[in-house]
């Protein structure tokens, strides 16, 4: 028994699990071995964005008769075409193989969700329910022909970004035959779901042991192949005790489009050791550019719920650290690190921050009023935190364009004792590098291994939550006071 999981620029082979199921790997290399394969799994990613499927892949996977099974952008190159036209103000589409009858256009999704089954398949009876995650730009699916049946219903409750008033039902997946898609992530990782599949195979108990202990050497395979394409040669921050010692930051904005997500994945270009990347509120799509390069799968842990959002309490989180074996903790922030914040308790990403107890810093843009703009907005920042007794690190002038200009206020802020890194300006603007947008995974990664960003990443020390923060608006009016002499 052979099942194949496709590792291709732009795949995300260690995303999740896939059931353990998959025993060998299929990349540019050796695509003839998928007509041996009994099962091909494609993983999500930026496949479509990326362009990855050269002709000869696509020759054979059109033409292999065993069983298929795509997930979120895999389960797009089977369907027919997909539109990755958002925010543009025409459809730009994308063909696929056409395996599928279903066309995808724009919907955004980063639920943990539950997903039954509306069709008998090789994953279980129609009605078998199972759980996992949607992380998806285009997720909207239209079945063009009734060959093609609904395969997954997908119980979520934000869409394009707004809460919905009640759950929503929408289809997550699609069957034709042996053909499969889902844009349920996980779904293979439920433990019956993955029983159904081998039952359906006529696996027996001898043949699952062997299966597993393949899977165990594949896994291996893969993170290797990661680190080769990190290529990492920053030592500089190896953390040698283990888990005795996480060293940790988060990053806080002024606003979006700061460049958080850029620089997240640059960070976690550079370190040497065991890496957990988070994302404070829902949008988890934002790290998927890190775990593209840490090869790492999407946990449960890898969101942290501002208030009623996002998928893991602040104090599970915590205890989760306790008793892991990480040596960095990155978490990216939501936003600006105050927006929310006079909405209810907790809804910023700056008290999050302080129920963390983290190490921060802030990251401005000087794209859009400038270095000395970002500068004097980034310290208003600085001083609101600190005030809110949060440990602030430093401040990151990002986008920087004028280094002349930029030393002027570094050298200020060492004057004040306020640390201040300067990022050079990356062109990022375009299609395929904006992660809300379009993003191809490779080319934003790339991009990011290259960039010179020395920052401390300090010691953490993982207790319960920090002391309970005040209502923001109480924060805002003692700061306030101490800002009045001056206005």
């Amino acid at each position: 028994m052979e099942i194949g999981i496709l590792d291709i620029k732009g795949s995300l082979p260690c995303f999740e699990y896939f059931g353990n199921l998959p025993t060998k790997i299929i990349d540019e290399n050796n695509i003839k071995d998928i007509k041996d394969l009994d099962m091909l799994i494609i993983p999500g990613g930026s496949i479509v964005e990326s362009k990855s499927l050269n002709e000869n892949l696509k020759k054979e996977i059109v033409n292999f008769d065993g069983y298929i099974i795509g997930i979120c952008s895999g389960f797009q190159i089977l369907s027919e075409k997909i539109d990755i036209g958002r925010k543009s103000p025409v459809p730009i589409i994308r063909e696929g193989l056409g395996l599928l009858n279903v066309e995808f256009s724009p919907l955004i999704c980063t639920d943990r969700v539950k997903a039954t089954l509306e069709t008998d398949s090789i994953l279980g009876k129609k009605g078998t329910v199972g759980e996992g995650f949607h992380c998806h730009t285009y997720g909207n699916i239209k079945i063009t022909d009734k060959k093609t049946k609904p395969l997954t219903i997908s119980e979520v409750k934000k869409l394009n970004y707004k809460m919905q008033k009640t759950c929503k039902n929408i289809i997550s997946g699609a069957v034709c035959g042996k053909v499969i898609g889902t844009m349920v992530h996980g779904f293979l990782d439920n433990e019956h779901i993955r029983n159904n599949i081998l039952d359906n195979l006529k696996v027996d108990e001898e043949e699952r042991k062997k299966i597993l202990e393949k899977n165990k050497e594949v896994m291996k395979k893969l993170k290797l192949r990661g680190l080769k394409f990190r290529n990492n040669t920053n030592k500089n921050i190896t953390n040698t005790e283990n888990k005795k010692e996480i060293r940790g930051i988060i990053l806080l904005a002024t606003g979006s489009e700061s460049g958080k997500t850029f620089l997240t994945t640059a960070i976690c270009s550079k370190l040497d050791g065991k890496v957990l990347v988070s994302k404070i509120g829902p949008d988890v799509r934002d790290i998927v550019p890190a775990l593209y390069l840490l090869r790492e799968p999407m946990l449960k842990y890898s969101s942290i719920k501002i208030s009623d959002r996002g998928w893991c309490e602040v104090s599970e989180y915590l205890n989760y650290l306790k008793n892991s074996n990480y040596d960095y903790v990155i978490i990216e922030g939501v936003m600006g690190a105050f927006t929310g914040a006079l909405n209810k308790k907790n809804y910023s990403g700056a008290e999050i921050a302080k129920l963390l107890n983290f190490p921060v810093y802030i990251v401005s843009a000087c794209n859009k009023s400038g270095i000395e703009g970002a500068f004097v907005e980034s310290l208003a920042y600085y001083s609101l935190l600190k005030e809110m007794g949060i440990k602030v690190e430093g401040i990151i002038l990002n986008r920087v364009y004028n280094f002349n200009v930029f030393e002027k206020v570094k050298k200020i802020g060492e004057e004040i004792g306020v640390k201040v890194i300067g990022i050079r300006k990356v062109e990022m603007e375009r299609r395929g590098l904006i992660p809300e947008v379009e993003i191809d995974y490779e080319e934003f990664c790339k991009l990011a291994m290259e960039l010179d960003i020395q920052l401390e990443i300090p010691k953490v020390e993982i207790k319960g939550i920090n002391e309970e923060n005040k209502n923001f608006e109480d924060y805002l009016k003692e700061w306030s006071k101490k800002i009045k002499n001056i206005t």
